[in-house]
């Protein structure tokens, strides 16, 4: 049991060394929290009706006639590449079903929640203790069963682009080949900047809507990690106590 405990964190530890980062300048000051907006204010803001125009319609294109988006096969590399960026960084939070799976076979499984920039949280299912949260200051990785609490730094760690406040994976990495498959595009990529050396990682998106769907990722020990996002939820808003890191951990008996 003592074993199986061990492996438990250390996968979580290589998991956190693997995924979480936010850009440096980030990491450096804090990160005020956005105001909320009254409830009053909301009720009062009324809709200005468009004026009607009169004027008749001459030549105007049908539904039909309009021009599609080019399929991504007919995308340069570079273009490819400047909309995965786009993407990217249009997607400022989402919540997701996780399972990561490690180079022995051993699988765990969970729920994550990203709110760019610099925010994060994992939360492993039972039978494991862990969770993992980053407030945009600090890394924290919680273990309820044994009441402890470990403080990372955030930076230098190969998916930096997850927490970044915007996103160029040019800059990010070194890139490699890139793969337009039958319901996934997978872009290879070196970063050199990871603590310890070069991390290769493997990138998963979503065919149609080209959002991330996972990664697989091998630190400079030669350790991997593969995780697979699934229940993707962008449209619920993130409640911003989801990332607060409590002072104290109260083991669980």
């Amino acid at each position: 049991m003592e074993a199986m405990r061990r492996d438990a964190r250390r996968n979580a530890v290589a998991f956190l060394i693997l995924i979480l980062s936010v850009d440096l300048a980030v990491a450096a000051r804090k990160i005020p929290l956005p105001p909320r907006r009254p409830p009053e204010l909301e009720q009062s803001v009324q809709t200005i009706p468009a004026p009607l125009n009169l004027a008749p319609k001459i030549n105007e294109p049908s539904v039909e006639s309009v021009q599609s988006a080019p399929a991504l096969e007919d995308l340069s590399r570079e273009d490819l590449i400047i909309e995965i960026n786009r993407a990217l960084t249009s997607l400022k939070q989402f919540s997701a079903k996780f399972s990561q799976i490690d180079q022995s076979g051993q699988t765990v499984t969970g729920q994550l929640l990203v709110l760019r920039p610099g925010r994060l949280r994992f939360d492993y299912n039972p039978p494991s203790a862990l969770r993992i949260i980053a407030d945009g200051y600090n890394v924290s990785v919680i273990d309820q069963r044994l009441g402890t609490k470990d403080l990372y730094s955030i930076g230098l760690t190969p998916l930096k682009f997850l927490l970044s406040r915007s996103i160029d994976l040019n800059k990010e990495f070194k890139l490699g080949d890139i793969q337009i498959e039958k319901d996934r595009v997978t872009l290879e990529a070196e970063d050199k900047a990871t603590f310890g050396g070069s991390s290769q990682i493997i990138l998963n998106f979503d065919r149609k809507t080209l959002h991330l769907k996972g990664w697989a990722v091998t630190d400079p020990q030669g350790y991997s990690v593969t995780v697979k996002l699934t229940q993707i939820d962008t449209k619920h808003e993130l409640d911003l106590m989801n990332f607060v890191v409590p002072d104290t951990v109260t083991p669980i008996k």
